[in-house]
């Protein structure tokens, strides 16, 4: 690092004598290549921009040096007074649209260029530019990825500032930061902090956020081994500083807050971490052992081991929000033991909480920014623990003294103040510190993701992506400037274009455009990701949308959403995901030979169907009425997911008028008009792909009632389970453009029952056949049925009739060449008695509105029959049984 150490150190050197005199800047910028000055021209004078006064100036810098006018102070000083004055005529060139803002451009006390007396930031994006610019980014990436691993600062993230400054002020030196990776922003902790300037120091700088900051302690250095050796020496200073700091969390307590009322009798937090057997954590001694642990790469920033790392490790003292969604705080409570191990129940992984409310205090969105309060993971920072304090005394005024008793600052208690206020390595008369964050207003963005390329549903939460700025030739991305205006904060609507055409996340900007590795590219975080996705057509027949830009013209990547635009968008996601994150909850853990309520059918038949829907995709579970058809299919699915989550089974009953429209899509009137409406196959396709590693399951009931070739229409092809990959997707009968296909993912399976006693259908065409394994299912009138009658509160003896006498009439049904075995009865119609009546009367009713009906469509046409089998079937008290 030495090489990258030292070109940044003679960059600076360079930059601070432009800085200390103007003689020099000015020299170097009149000596600029034409090509770079057209560049800045071009950049600054754009006449699509944003009438900004300062890019006014710079674009007629540019643009007198192209006319062969040496630039020197008193032009500069001039141009700035004719942009003051509002001088059309000395701009009469610009665009009639930048003249208009000008214009308009408001005129208060403060001088519009106060910012910008001196001339090094108001010039430095003349010489700090191009490659000298991208290979000064690129060095501090590597610097900063190289400190954390030769001081094994494994828990630890990094921020670095180039030359452009924290607020593109322009600066005559670099720094970077690194920081404990669970903090929001390098200003909540002590830092290892490396000032990269013409004589450069190193060493512990307190952020400005810390209360009662211990004074900053930095050395001169001169040299990467210097750098090395000096930020080594504070490990144990700075790690244990950071250790004291009061963290604040938010803390999920159980989906929908399902666990909160035991977790606040207890006095305790706790995480299931539900779909890896993680077991005891206790001598894990990082975050990147639990990612080997649980199949992650080992440098993953997954959330999914980023929450329970944070979790084990959170001081004893931090502060915890327990939420509800993502807008409701249920409780505040005050960690009190370190990470232990629970080995019973489902949240297995324990703190010990003084929980000091349990008030619930909903948000109204009335904090600047802040769409939400908290994120939507488990276990994570929050940003707004000091806006929530005062919130909470604010609505409930009894709290000032809990607070000020557990030492918790807000806007009506004592808030410390510092001891040793960090004193700002540079000061400068109305420019920012390079520590002073800007305030602006969020802003929302929509960007479209190609997912053969880029793929939205392999991401993770928590994970930081990139994405370029160009395309793979070159060429800018439609539209650019959005790319340059995003900042972190700004909130991403996250879109899989063709096939899948869903919105799939929402991502939260960490960098804005920035240059790795010759790249220039934006950063973002996606902070949700949507359990169920919400598709195309539900935002294109949405009327609140209807002028909505990408909407208007989907052709690019990154758009601008307006902040309705992103509100409306919002409510169809959490509309579409509260029901799921109910259903979401964890089921127990399942398995068929465990299963004190299976079906009646042997263990070894009802593997042997587990394995074919696994081979075939799709089967048909056929046979008379009663025998547990579509019970037996939910605990097929059940087995597969090896827990019972209805999430992940969707079920329709077909019958003679259900269509391919029902189904798949078709158009549906409304009041402006016709809609095209996806069916529940087509919707449920979607969400078993926005989640590739899970199985999903849909049922069928009497799938033999409805027109199958119908209703299924091109999917007959696409079910196959050859066919199961976007390789074959195929354009729908609705479809609005060659770019709108579709396909049926691995991952779904089909179960089908049907009715081998229904005489009024057909029989299943061949197309159909052909794609599905059918298995018969017949009575079971054994033990295991027994058993359970008995359980139920039936007596043995009218269990020993019922078993017997069912069986005598399933033997007349199937000896019967008119009917046969598909015409059985089966066992399900007698396991309904629940204790409330007498069981002769319940076996009485039975008889007679279930049984008896069922007789006479059976023997339609012989009655006497029908009477004979009832007289079989009724309770005799000589019965010997």
């Amino acid at each position: 690092m030495e090489i990258q150490f030292q070109y940044i150190k003679d960059l600076a050197t360079q930059f601070k004598s432009y800085s200390d005199d103007n003689n020099k800047l000015l020299t170097a910028i009149n000596s600029l290549p034409t090509t770079t000055v057209e560049e800045i021209y071009k950049e600054y004078g754009d006449p699509e921009s944003t009438f900004r006064p300062v890019n006014v100036l710079r674009a007629e810098i540019a643009r007198q040096l192209l006319n062969g006018i040496e630039i020197n102070e008193t032009l500069i000083e001039e141009i700035k007074n004719n942009i003051r004055t509002k001088n059309k005529q000395a701009f009469n060139h610009l665009s009639e649209s930048l003249l208009g803002e000008l214009d308009q451009y408001p005129v208060t006390k403060r001088d519009m260029f106060a910012n910008w007396q001196r001339y090094w930031p108001l010039l430095h994006t003349f010489i700090y530019r191009g490659q000298v610019l991208e290979t000064t980014r690129l060095y501090l990436e590597q610097i900063c990825i190289d400190l954390l691993k030769e001081l094994s600062l494994n828990d630890y993230d990094y921020h670095w500032v180039d030359f452009y400054g924290s607020s593109n002020f322009g600066s005559d030196w670099a720094w970077l930061a690194l920081f404990p990776a669970h903090k929001e922003s390098h200003q909540d902790a002590y830092q290892f902090f490396a000032q990269l300037s013409a004589t450069p120091r190193a060493g512990m700088r307190a952020g400005a956020a810390v209360k009662n900051a211990q004074a900053e302690d930095l050395k001169m250095i001169n040299s990467y081994e210097e750098l090395l050796k000096t930020l080594n020496s504070k490990k144990e200073l700075v790690s244990g500083l950071n250790r004291k700091i009061r963290n604040y969390f938010k803390f999920a307590p159980g989906s929908q807050a399902s666990e909160w009322e035991r977790f606040y009798h207890q006095g305790i937090a706790a995480l299931s971490y539900h779909g890896f057997d993680l077991g005891d954590i206790s001598n894990f001694k990082s975050r990147e052992q639990i990612n080997d642990a649980i199949g992650l790469p080992t440098e993953s920033q997954s959330n999914q081991s980023w929450n329970i790392w944070l979790f084990k490790t959170a001081n004893i003292g931090d502060v915890i929000f327990a939420n509800k969604g993502v807008n409701t705080c249920i409780g505040i409570g005050i960690i009190e033991s370190d990470y232990y191990y629970s080995p019973e129940g489902q949240y297995r992984h324990t703190r010990k909480v003084k929980w000091i409310t349990n008030k619930v205090y909903q948000y109204k969105g009335n904090l600047k920014g802040y769409k939400t309060l908290f994120r939507p993971d488990t276990f994570s920072p929050t940003k707004i623990w000091q806006f929530l304090l005062n919130e909470y005394v604010r609505s409930y005024p009894d709290l000032a003294q809990v607070f000020t008793e557990n030492h918790l600052p807000t806007s009506q208690t004592p808030v410390y103040a510092e001891t040793n206020p960090v004193i700002p390595l540079v000061e400068e008369d109305n420019i920012p510190l390079e520590d002073e964050e800007t305030s602006e207003p969020i802003k929302f963005w929509w960007l479209n993701a190609n997912p053969a390329i880029w793929s939205i549903t392999s991401h993770l939460e928590g994970e930081k992506q990139k994405y370029t700025t160009h395309n793979e030739k070159g060429n800018k991305r439609r539209i650019y400037k959005y790319f340059e205006e995003v900042k972190p904060g700004d909130l991403v609507v996250g879109y899989e274009s063709s096939p899948t055409k869903q919105v799939k996340a929402i991502y939260e900007i960490t960098k804005s455009i920035h240059t790795t590795s010759g790249r220039e590219e934006i950063e973002f975080m996606m902070v949700e990701k949507l359990e169920v996705p919400v598709d195309w057509n539900d935002l294109k027949n949405n009327p609140a949308l209807k002028d909505c830009e990408v909407l208007i013209n989907n052709q690019g990547s990154l758009f601008n959403l307006k902040e309705e635009e992103f509100d409306v968008i919002r409510e169809l996601i959490d509309n579409k995901n509260i029901i799921a994150e109910k259903e979401q909850i964890k089921g127990a853990v399942y398995e068929f030979k465990n299963d004190p309520d299976k079906p009646f059918v042997n263990e070894n038949d009802f593997q042997r169907t587990v394995e074919l829907l696994r081979r075939k995709k799709n089967i048909i579970l056929q046979g008379p009425p009663g025998v547990g058809k579509t019970f037996i299919a939910k605990k097929i699915a059940y087995e597969i997911m090896r827990e019972e989550k209805p999430f992940n089974i969707q079920m329709v009953q077909f019958h003679q008028s259900y269509s391919y429209e029902d189904f798949i899509q078709g158009l549906r009137p409304t009041k402006h008009g016709f809609e095209l409406k996806d069916g529940i196959f087509y919707t449920f396709c979607r969400r078993a792909m926005a989640h590739p590693e899970r199985p999903f399951f849909f049922i069928i009931d009497e799938i033999n009632r409805g027109n199958l070739s119908k209703i299924f229409g091109e999917l007959l092809m696409l079910i196959e389970a050859d066919k199961r990959s976007a390789k074959y997707q195929i354009k729908l009968t609705y479809a609005e453009d060659d770019n709108d296909q579709f396909y049926v993912p691995e991952n779904l399976y089909i179960i089908g029952t049907m009715n081998t006693a229904d005489r009024s259908l057909a029989i299943v065409d061949y197309a159909l056949r052909r794609r599905f394994a059918f298995i018969t299912l017949y009575p079971e009138y054994g033990d295991n049925f027994t058993d359970l009658l008995i359980s139920k509160g039936l007596t043995r003896k009218l269990v020993n009739h019922v078993c017997t006498r069912i069986t005598s009439v399933n033997n007349k049904i199937r000896s019967d060449k008119n009917l046969g075995e598909g015409f059985q009865i089966g066992h399900s119609y007698f396991c309904t008695y629940d204790g409330k009546l007498l069981e002769n009367n319940w076996w009485e009713q039975v008889l007679s509105f279930e049984i008896k009906p069922l007789l006479e469509e059976i023997w339609f046409d012989d009655h006497s029959k029908v009477t004979e089998m009832v007289k079989l079937l009724e309770v005799n008290d000589e019965d010997p049984n």
